[in-house]
């Protein structure tokens, strides 16, 4: 039958304690000194809240924001438009050709 998830972990725990048992150089110890946080060295990037804020309530708002044309906007309105004045044309033309007294 095979081992259960709990006896393959627990060996490997052990495992891993002898391996740090042997490892006792000058030079893994200088290592893992090094790696250790220290409150020095943690220190964090975050800003406080009031210069956030602050910094939000500077900044304007503009009332309306500018709308960008480009060129695909530009092309559905010219083919809007042109749609537009062929129909106007062609009832002005069945008007006129028709009789529309």
């Amino acid at each position: 039958m095979s081992e259960t998830r709990l006896e393959k972990y627990k060996k490997y725990r052990q495992s891993i304690n002898e391996f740090k048992s042997i490892n006792n150089e000058p030079e893994s110890i200088k290592e893992r000194n090094n790696s250790i946080v220290s409150d020095k060295m943690n220190t964090t990037s975050t800003l406080p809240l009031e210069e956030v804020l602050g910094k939000i309530d500077d900044q304007e708002v503009d009332a309306a924001p500018r709308r960008v044309l480009t060129r695909k906007l530009i092309t559905i309105i010219a083919v809007a438009f042109a749609g537009l004045v062929l129909v106007a044309g062609i009832i002005i033309f069945a008007i006129c050709a028709f009789g529309g007294k």
